[in-house]
């Protein structure tokens, strides 16, 4: 009688470790290019969502608020931190002689990127 045993050789084991090692260094760059698109696309959203609460808060009360925490409750719902692609603060800057202000943020890449609403020319 023959005693067939069974299961994978070494050399099978090491080949598909080597091609999964091989599929997952092709997938990463991807994967990370993916997470800057996102975080990106996050920061514009943010931008975009506190220059409609600016542009409110500008309607009711006839000025820019003097900080982005005047927004929290009636303007921007829920206690949300607004940050950049970085993970730190927007920076907001008001005028209050003309009724303008600058919001900025920092993309993945360390670029600064103004919101639509803000004037760079104060």
């Amino acid at each position: 009688m023959k005693n067939k045993q069974s299961g994978f050789t070494l050399i099978e084991v090491v080949a598909v470790a080597a091609l999964l090692g091989i599929l997952i260094t092709m997938v990463m760059p991807s994967l990370d290019g993916a997470n800057t698109k996102v975080k990106n696309a996050k920061l514009r959203n943010d931008l975009a969502a506190v220059d409609q609460a600016i542009q409110l808060y500008k309607m009711e009360n006839g000025s820019v608020p003097a900080n982005l925490e005047a927004l929290q409750t009636d303007y921007i719902s829920g206690t949300s931190e607004f940050k950049d692609a970085k993970g730190e603060a927007l920076t907001y800057t008001a005028n209050d002689t003309n009724g303008t202000y600058t919001l900025t943020g920092k993309n993945a890449g360390g670029e600064v990127v103004t919101s639509g609403g803000s004037t760079t020319n104060p």
